[in-house]
């Protein structure tokens, strides 16, 4: 996600869970839908964003885009650099005469991004309209080297990546009837180090239909297929592999009570090579309270979740498994949200539990001299997740503040149900405890934005501990309306406390940086 800039997109969804599976990414833990949504009879539009930050950072963003009733066309351009020559005390090295660490500066971890993204919407019809999109995007970064590496000098590393994304499609809407098809077009490239010996590259073709009903058997009914043929040329695959895949998938939701709604999703995926995956879903809400605005609900759903072994899990020489097995995941969970409105204020409570089976869990582990993906016999993950939310008006004050917690306990374990913690070993880098607060104030056209993350203690793959940490970041902004154009400037300060921590063991992150973000709107 950190080479996705969101200046090219309106909207993020996060899926949660295997409930994502319905898009068949495969993604057992959730998956994210990065959307743009056409804007009708528009006009003339443009933007423009430039930011400035701590340790050779900028970020420039160019937005043009028309509109009238029949045509809908935007293109955005960004380029981004990050020198990441950041201060810190490394660790991993000890100045013995001092007794204490040495003071270092990051090396080689510099990034520089670039892209553009355009999309093109006609209206054939009231009901019937095409779409295309074409997005392309180079990421070259340095390979950040570990403390020892910085201090003392190493062999730098560099990775340059080409991605391009074209899609095309019809959408139909008459009435309480969807229907949309689409083709796409992907190509990634990988270089590594400048040498043309060692590349990777991918292209997938794919292609998919959907039909949505919004009250059939009184419900809300979709169907629909995917279809993607990937080829690959690999330096470290010894021949270059082919993949068909092709995904049926259904989903209905209806109330069946005044109170009650129940939702059930079904996918099939065939892929070569591998037995047909199978994942259904079934959930239920329940309303257990509605006073005016005011509502208290519970939730419960079950659902069947896979991962099919990636093409380096299974064909990369000499490391690759070809007799890894697909990852099968079991979820259940269960939640319930409070939600109290008054006058101009409202309180969110919401609460949710949470276990997730998965056998054949893949994950690459020290095999002799070298690393090899292997299936973990059984792994679980379970936990509970809390927030609240609070919102009011006083005046010309529109004030947020909330709290966000998790407890994870994720494992590999002989026996699901067995619920023995006393031998439980937290899996690496997942930390059991994250905690999020924050403040929003709204004044007028100002407004003000505190947040604090709490990361809990990790184990390494060496099984060392890792210390959490606890960031606080700010920031503070005004807008300016001039008729149909809107200035805005906001400065973010992160890390305010300069807290010294690491994500992954002897990697050094940076301490107290500044953003400053100017963005201009004509529309």
């Amino acid at each position: 996600m950190s080479n996705i800039p969101m200046f090219l997109f309106d909207e993020v969804k996060v899926q949660f869970g295997s409930s994502s599976s319905l898009y068949g990414t495969d993604a057992i833990g959730g998956s994210i839908q990065l959307i743009n949504q056409p804007k009708w009879n528009n006009g003339f539009n443009t933007g423009l964003q430039q930011d400035i930050s701590s340790f050779g950072s900028y970020f420039t963003g160019l937005k043009l885009g028309y509109s009238n009733q029949k045509i809908q066309y935007v293109i955005k351009a960004f380029h981004q650099q990050k020198n990441n020559d950041f201060p810190f005390l490394n660790t991993a090295v000890k100045d013995f005469e001092k007794d204490e660490f040495v003071d270092d500066a990051q090396k080689n971890a510099s990034i520089k991004n670039y892209g553009i993204l355009q999309e093109f919407n006609f209206k054939i019809s009231e009901k019937l309209f095409f779409s295309t999109k074409q997005w392309y995007q180079n990421n070259w970064h340095e390979i950040q080297p570990n403390m020892s590496e910085n201090y003392y000098g190493a062999d730098y590393k560099e990775i340059e990546n080409n991605n391009l994304r074209i899609t095309a499609g019809l959408n139909y809407n008459s009435g309480k009837h969807k229907f949309t098809t689409g083709l796409g077009f992907v190509y990634d490239y990988q270089l590594y180090d400048n040498n043309y010996d060692q590349t990777i590259s991918t292209q997938t073709i794919t292609g998919n239909i959907n039909y949505f009903n919004s009250d059939f058997l009184h419900g809300n009914f979709n169907i629909g297929m995917n279809y993607s043929h990937l080829t690959s040329d690999v330096y470290a695959y010894n021949e270059n592999i082919n993949e068909d895949r092709l995904d049926f998938f259904t989903s209905y939701k209806v109330k069946l009570l005044k109170k009650l709604t129940m939702g059930i999703n079904l996918r099939e995926a065939i892929v070569v090579d591998y037995t047909n995956q199978f994942a259904p879903s079934l959930g239920f809400d329940y309303l257990f309270k509605e006073i005016n605005e005011s509502m208290f609900t519970g939730s419960f759903s079950i659902s069947k979740s896979f991962k099919i072994p990636t093409f380096n899990d299974r064909f990369w020489y000499p490391n690759g498994n070809p007799d890894i097995l697909p990852e099968n995941g079991m979820n259940y969970e269960i939640g319930s949200k409070l939600n109290i409105k008054k006058d101009k204020s409202s309180i969110d409570f919401g609460f949710n539990a949470f276990i997730m089976n998965v056998d054949d869990w893949i994950q690459w582990v020290p095999s002799g001299d070298m690393w090899r993906p292997q299936n973990i016999k059984m792994v679980q993950s379970m936990g509970l997740e809390l927030n609240f939310n609070k919102s009011c008006e006083l005046g010309d004050f529109d004030l947020k503040w909330g709290i966000n917690y998790s407890l994870t306990d994720v494992s590999d374990i002989d026996n699901f149900w067995s619920f023995n913690f006393s031998d439980r070993e937290q899996l690496s880098y997942t930390p059991k405890h994250i905690v999020n607060i924050y403040t929003t104030v709204d004044y007028k056209s100002w407004y003000f934005n505190f947040s604090g993350s709490y990361t809990g203690k990790r184990i390494t793959e060496s099984k060392e501990d890792l210390d959490g940490y606890f960031l606080v970041n700010t920031s503070i902004g005004k807008n300016f309306n001039l008729k149909e154009n809107i200035f805005s400037i906001n400065l973010n300060m992160n890390n305010i406390f300069n807290k010294a921590y690491q994500n992954q063991a002897y990697y050094a992150m940076p301490g107290r940086n500044f953003n400053l973000s100017l963005k201009y709107l004509y529309h």
